[in-house]
């Protein structure tokens, strides 16, 4: 088994800072432009942003007009072109949302008007590959500048010179209603996907301007975790998304479990629309139009973390949809039939995903209690229903292998819901592109909720998060998400791993490897530790841990769940 130690540290940085080097050196051999200085004309409009310790920064530029009115629910537009001076410093408006878990939010300020994006770029340069993240949330939560910055893309801009862009996109039942009447009025005969829509306007944006910023418009690399990984496959199916990327990164995400249908998604469109108090209107768009919007995203909320809590009232399912435009077939038939925006990816998971989502249901009120007697019963949940299914599960996943029911619970949610689609994908992929396969198992890492336990009464749970779901994304940006915040207004304060520590050398390995592969579609680096592209035969995935190591047969138990009809859609018809 072929291994590297991490804390390399003084040799991992001196190759970046080569990298880094050589890179500049490739893309402005002669002539190398002076400082390109804050002020960047777009398409639109000039914009200034601000410097630091040589990054550019630009924060909350439009991308789109403020999809409300008679926007609300339609594919987004250009905005309005402005003259004067776009002052691009401040962390844009949020998208409407409600709040997590009932935890405060720093910088908190949904609004509807929250189509804006967000740069980081080294000051010197020009065609420097570009990566735009992707953020997560289940569709229903989130930003691109998560936790006050935590994603920010400064600190890759200036440890290996990449242009970093993110972009906030519609929400939750602002971005994923589909209803007949919609439908009706499209030019496509669709509705829904308006969030994934709003992307592709920010991946356009990103052809039209990033020259601008120093970037390289024809080496851009899409990358995001959870929903953003499902943004991200959605974007290789999608024939809207064609020639507006040239390499895919997918954490924590896959599209294997099929979209719902459009007539599904228009039935719990038309539940929606009874439960905004529209549907005997007798023009319920424009009815659903001028609702505000804190009551649009109080009428069926979304589903809690995995769905488990029992509900007080009805819920819906908010995410893409097989509408027929921007998806033409099921993404999991795309990628086995070739019918795809084919470029090479990098695909991975953690090691232990659902411990999170099964503690935070834990906290839910009412809690979830995971119990020998109900265990098999929240198995079959998982598995859309199929009790024989899930009394099968359960003999693989037997609860004398772990240390409490809930540990079950979360082992056979990680495998069904993450790993195993996630290693089906990468089978699919590789047929056709180079195709990279990753688990993070580093056991740890933090949690943003652990510095806000104190603020709703919650405790960490009895047993180890482990490697959970989204614990990898602190090791791709460097911010350590053990943040400040304060109890008066709940301001933070972001740190950054420090130096000579293993979290370092880990963000230093894991942003490497991204790196190298953003700008060559390899992630090894030369000379050293080859990943190798992915074979279902071989099965090999690279491993981040204290130790990184390129080992095989991740997530053993999906060889029981080949070829079972689990992955069912979360809306059916």
């Amino acid at each position: 088994m072929v291994r590297r130690s991490i804390l390399g540290g003084a040799v991992l940085t001196a190759f970046l800072g080569a990298c880094t080097t050589a890179q500049v050196e490739q893309v402005c051999v002669d002539n190398c432009p002076d400082d390109r200085g804050v002020r960047v004309e777009t398409t639109f409009g000039p914009a200034e942003g601000y410097e630091n310790d040589g990054v550019l920064s630009y924060r909350g530029i439009p991308y789109a007009a403020p999809p409300i009115d008679e926007l609300r629910w339609k594919p987004p537009i250009d905005p309005e072109p402005w003259t004067d001076t776009l002052p691009a410093t401040e962390k844009p408006n949020i998208c409407p949302q409600l709040a997590f878990a009932g935890l405060p939010v720093p910088g908190f300020m949904p609004s509807e008007d929250c189509l804006y994006l967000n740069v980081d770029t080294p000051a010197l340069g020009s065609g420097i590959p570009v990566m735009v993240w992707i953020h997560g949330g289940g569709f229903t939560l989130g930003e691109g500048l998560q936790t006050d910055g935590g994603t920010a893309g400064d600190l890759i801009a200036r440890e290996v010179g990449a242009v970093v862009v993110s972009m906030n996109y519609r929400l939750g039942q602002l971005g994923f209603l589909a209803h007949a009447e919609l439908t009706a009025e499209s030019p496509d005969g669709a509705s829904g996907n308006y969030g994934l829509m709003d992307q592709t306007a920010a991946l356009q944006w990103v052809q039209d301007n990033i020259e601008r910023f120093g970037g390289d418009p024809d080496n851009v690399t899409i990358f995001g975790e959870s929903a953003g990984a499902f943004s991200v496959c959605s974007h290789l199916a999608s024939p809207k998304s064609a020639g507006l990327f040239d390499k895919a990164i997918l954490q924590s995400g896959s599209c294997e479990r099929p979209w719902p249908t459009l007539s599904a998604a228009e039935a719990q469109g038309g539940a929606f629309a009874a439960a905004l108090g529209c549907d005997t209107e007798q023009d319920v768009l424009a009815c659903m139009r001028a609702k505000p919007a804190d009551d649009v995203i109080a009428a069926l909320p979304p589903v809690p973390n995995l769905g488990f809590n029992p509900s007080e009232g009805p819920t819906g399912n908010w995410g893409p949809v097989l509408d027929g435009s921007f998806f033409t077939e099921q993404p999991s038939d795309s990628f086995s039939t070739g019918n795809f925006n084919q470029v090479p990816t990098i695909l991975g998971f953690t090691r232990e995903e659902a411990r999170l989502f099964v503690w935070l249901d834990e906290l839910a009120d009412p809690p979830l209690e995971v119990t020998a007697a109900n265990y098999e019963e929240l198995v079959a949940y998982l598995v859309g229903g199929n009790t024989e299914l899930a009394a099968r599960a359960v003999e693989q996943y037997p609860l004398s292998d772990y240390s409490e029911p809930a540990v079950a619970l979360a082992a056979v949610a990680t495998d069904t819901i993450f790993r195993c689609p996630g290693k089906l994908e990468a089978a699919k992929l590789s047929a056709f592109v180079p195709t990279y396969l990753y688990q993070f198992e580093y056991q740890d890492g933090h949690s943003q909720l652990e510095v806000a336990l104190p603020f709703i009464g919650g405790s960490l749970p009895s047993y180890d998060l482990g490697a959970f779901h989204a614990a990898d994304i602190p090791y791709v940006f460097g911010y350590d998400p053990l943040l400040v915040i304060d109890s008066e207004d709940f301001s933070t304060t972001l740190n950054t791993w420090e130096a000579g520590t293993v979290d370092r050398a880990l963000w230093t390995e894991i942003l490497s490897d991204f790196w190298r592969f953003a700008l060559t579609d390899n992630p090894s680096p030369a000379g050293g530790l080859e990943w190798p592209t992915y074979d279902e035969v071989t099965d090999q995935h690279m491993v981040y841990d204290t130790t990184v190591l390129v080992s095989s047969n991740a997530a053993e138990k999906c060889d029981f769940w080949a070829g079972e009809d689990y992955l069912v859609s979360e809306l059916r018809d």
